[in-house]
């Protein structure tokens, strides 16, 4: 509880407490009466501050322990004021907020008036700056004491758990198509190639069947041909596997006029060539992995997810279901890059013993660093024999060939920036090619295809029947 002095107060002492307190000192005629105001108001003061010391005693507050909000979107947090048995001329309230929000609208921050033991709801206006798990603990109080002479402040404890998820409005609008169901556009069913993996039931063999789906120890109990008939799998493990080490916070910076919109001011970086949206590749990979979460529900397969830096720190077994899309969900929005090298060689050995049942694996992870690549190489064959393995990276900004159309060098500096790019772009190329040795395959979109990419290679996986 905190007393300060009202303006009523201070105008009081500015008008009246000085003009008596200077006949006073001074002496006049009227000094002996003069001499009587001050106390007078002194005591009046402090009488009102004995009355109305209690009156935010019985104020109590209401929240609500957990929110939800997206990044960049506006989100209301509701708030409950009791005050009882005592009523109040007038609450002013104000929360200490996450330097990782701002504050839509503070000019209607007060109650006017606040009567005895109803319940008051307000709505405290915020937007998100950026993804992860917050907590709001203090809320400030204010009203004024009985006559208005002073501010009686208080700090009522709350404990309300803000969680904010990544935007995927962005990475939706670029695959609408596979969120409409209507028309002629849209995810339907479509023709999947081949016979299925999946053992359905035995039958009488008949003619034109091939002989390799013969089963010769049931024909060898029945003493007839017997068929082994096959359907087409409905439910596969889908798993993503996140790099969250150093190299994930490698920074992408895209031109304003080509991001998403919506974007906040917070990310826009101005340079003499222009503006630009600055992001890092975490935040790709996050984003890609909820959009095939959501595909994966959508196709009725089941969805797992896997986080790795120096060790696996987060691992969520396959399942299907809204309620398990949350859970990857709540499970990845407070990712952040750790500074270490990743550790192929454990996050292998991990997968290995963890998923008995062949899966498709799609590694969100960085090779631009041939020492990460080598590694990569080195672990990946623990793997790769049971499991469908696809990889994605970031394309870096520079890595393109040194005659391609993406960008003209106009001086001497971007001639040997391009040459630089040339050499990490063939760089690439040669992992890619041999992962494809082993089977893997490694895709470099740019940094706004990186979830088309993905979706379409697991509708092709599911399509071609590969797992």
């Amino acid at each position: 509880m905190k007393i300060v002095p009202n303006r009523l107060l201070l105008l009081i002492a500015a008008l009246v407490v000085i003009p008596c307190t200077t006949l006073v000192v001074f002496g006049g005629p009227v000094a002996g009466i003069a001499s009587f105001v001050p106390a007078l108001i002194l005591a009046f003061s402090a009488y009102d501050i004995l009355v109305s010391s209690q009156l935010l005693k019985g104020l109590t507050l209401a929240t609500q322990e957990l929110m939800r909000c997206t990044k960049g979107k506006e989100f209301s947090l509701s708030l409950g004021f009791v005050s009882e048995g005592v009523a109040l001329k007038f609450l002013r309230y104000g929360l200490k907020i996450p330097g990782e929000f701002s504050t839509i609208d503070l000019s209607v921050m007060k109650i006017e008036s606040l009567a005895a033991s109803v319940l008051y709801r307000v709505e405290y206006r915020l937007l998100p700056l950026k993804r992860g798990q917050y907590f709001f603990e203090d809320c400030y109080v204010e009203t004024s004491s009985r006559f208005g002479l002073w501010l009686i402040r208080r700090k009522l404890p709350m404990k309300v758990e803000v969680r904010t998820y990544p935007d995927l409005t962005g990475e939706r609008r670029r695959l609408s198509a596979l969120f409409l169901n209507r028309g002629a556009s849209g995810m339907h069913a479509c023709r999947q190639v081949g016979k299925g993996r999946e053992f359905e039931q035995l039958r009488e063999y008949l003619p034109g069947d091939d002989f390799s789906d013969i089963d010769w120890k049931a024909m060898a109990r029945r003493g007839e041909p017997v068929t082994r008939t096959f359907q087409i799998e409905r439910t596969q493990e889908v798993y993503v596997v996140v790099d969250h080490s150093r190299m994930s916070a490698r920074e992408i910076r895209a031109p304003l006029g080509e991001a998403d919109e919506g974007i906040l001011a917070e990310n826009i970086e101005h340079g003499s060539g222009g503006d630009y949206v600055v992001t890092s590749q975490l935040e790709r990979f996050l984003h890609c992995s909820l959009i095939l979460a959501s595909v994966a529900q959508r196709q009725g397969d089941l969805f797992g997810f896997v986080g790795f830096a120096d060790g696996v720190d987060r691992f969520i077994r396959s399942r299907n279901g809204r309620a398990h899309y949350n859970v990857v969900r709540d499970a990845l929005y407070t990712m952040e890059p750790k500074k270490v090298a990743p550790d192929f060689e454990q996050l292998m050995i991990f997968l290995r013993q963890r998923l008995t049942r062949r899966a498709l694996l799609v590694m969100l992870v960085d090779l631009s660093d041939p020492l990460t690549a080598e590694s990569f190489y080195k672990s990946i064959p623990l793997i790769s024999r049971q499991h469908l393995v696809l990889v994605n990276m970031v394309r870096p900004e520079h890595a393109h060939p040194l005659f391609s159309p993406n960008k003209i060098p106009s001086d001497s500096n971007e001639v040997y920036e391009c040459l630089g790019g040339h050499f990490q772009w063939r760089d690439l190329r040669e992992i890619k090619r041999r992962l494809g040795h082993l089977g893997v395959e490694l895709s470099l979109p740019d940094h706004e295809a990186l979830s088309a990419e993905a979706v379409t290679q697991y509708l092709n996986v599911k399509r071609r029947q590969l797992i």
